[in-house]
């Protein structure tokens, strides 16, 4: 029942449902700019949310039976500091968060002004204490992170291609595709010291060599923010992925030197910080220098998305195709390639052209008389 009820008060923390509201309030404001930019929403579920609650619960799991394995513990006022810092994080920078600078600044806060903090101030008589973890904790916790980023972005990375126009480039519009969404996850730790059964003496306490630890479960914050402008998403984040990846490898040299060097650990996560955002700036810097753009072109209508479960999802069409024929007639704009629709209105037979010069041709039944379901995303035709 104890255990149950540390379980339970995952459900009572701010931050969990503060993540949920943001993430409410960033699908909407995802599905209210497509119909905007496109007329109806590419996706019109809140998808965001729906993979925080279903791949943060299932990575959580996962990694909470490998903590309850290895007997993983944080301090309560890491803790505390790493929480607090998530909610003005979540607060301030509605549509961003920074996952490996929150446990970095709270591993700093904790590791370097303990000693100052605990001699200034009593923090016995309320059960807080800054010690009784290694410091290697904090970097094996860093291998975790590179290691889930790098399972979420190769899994999840560029499935969910949701197009957004930008300004004009050469005085025509552009589209990128930005990905915004975070997880929280579930992550069982133990919590050395008598803090929470200070508190409530009903908490699930487990003993351990001789020490007391407090079951907790604890939100951990893992997101990413990117936007690509002219390279196919999918392949952006496959080699995000396997970077963040090398990055864990790092991270667990870095775990292992601080056996031997246990004050270097707020130094050695610092490195893995300034690693991690070089690796995010040469992926922009790499996405700038290429000559592809997601922009309008004169012959033919370029494909910004693909609506799931049309029948444009049948068709052979990714986004950066340009439509150069519909049904034998040449395109140039939207309006033209629905009026082509119109001359076949149960059939739509294709030219396409792909982001590598290539031709081909594809062909699917469509809904009768609704050209406009067909799915397939395009620059809407400027009024006036």
């Amino acid at each position: 029942m104890r255990t149950l009820i540390a379980c339970g008060s995952y459900l009572l923390q701010p931050l969990v449902w503060l993540a949920v509201l943001r993430l409410w309030l960033v699908s909407r404001a995802r599905i209210k700019q497509e119909r905007k930019d496109f007329g109806s929403a590419v996706y019109s579920d809140h998808f965001e949310l729906r993979h925080m609650l279903t791949q943060g619960l299932l990575l959580g799991v996962g990694l909470s039976l490998v903590n309850i394995l290895v007997g993983f513990s944080l301090p309560v006022v890491w803790i505390l500091v790493y929480e607090a810092l998530a909610l003005v994080t979540l607060i301030v920078l509605p549509t961003t968060i920074l996952p490996l600078t929150l446990i970095v600044v709270a591993t700093v806060v904790t590791v370097w002004s303990g000693s100052y903090i605990t001699n200034s101030f009593s923090l016995d008589s309320v059960g807080l204490t800054w010690q009784g973890v290694g410091a290697q904790n904090y970097l094996w916790l860093g291998v975790l992170f590179f290691l889930l980023m790098g399972h979420w972005v190769a899994h999840y990375g560029g499935r969910f291609v949701s197009p957004r126009i930008y300004a004009k480039q050469r005085g025509k519009r552009i589209a990128g595709y930005p990905w915004r969404e975070f997880l929280i996850l579930p992550m069982v730790t133990l919590v050395p010291g008598d803090w929470f059964t200070s508190q409530w003496a009903f908490w699930p306490v487990v003993h351990l060599h001789g020490q007391s630890f407090a079951i907790l479960v604890l939100p951990l914050v893992l997101g990413l923010r990117f936007t690509v402008f002219r390279q196919a998403p999918r392949d952006v984040y496959q080699r995000l992925a396997t970077k963040f990846v090398w990055l864990g490898v790092v991270a667990a040299i870095f775990l292992g030197a601080s056996f031997l060097w246990p004050t270097m650990t707020p130094i050695l996560l610092i490195l893995l910080l300034v690693g991690y955002a070089l690796v995010l700036w040469q992926a922009k810097h790499y996405d700038e220098r290429q000559q592809f753009w997601y922009s309008q072109v004169d012959d033919g209508v370029r494909v910004l998305a693909i609506r799931p479960g049309t029948p444009a999802a049948k068709l052979d069409l990714a986004a950066g195709d340009i439509i150069l024929e519909c049904n034998h007639r040449p395109i140039n704009s939207e309006t033209s390639f629905y009026e082509a629709l119109l001359a076949n209105s149960a059939y739509c037979h294709l030219r396409v052209r792909d982001m590598n010069g290539e031709l081909k041709m594809t062909e699917t039944a469509i809904y009768s008389g609704a050209p406009h379901e067909i799915g397939i995303v395009l620059f809407r035709d400027l009024e006036g």
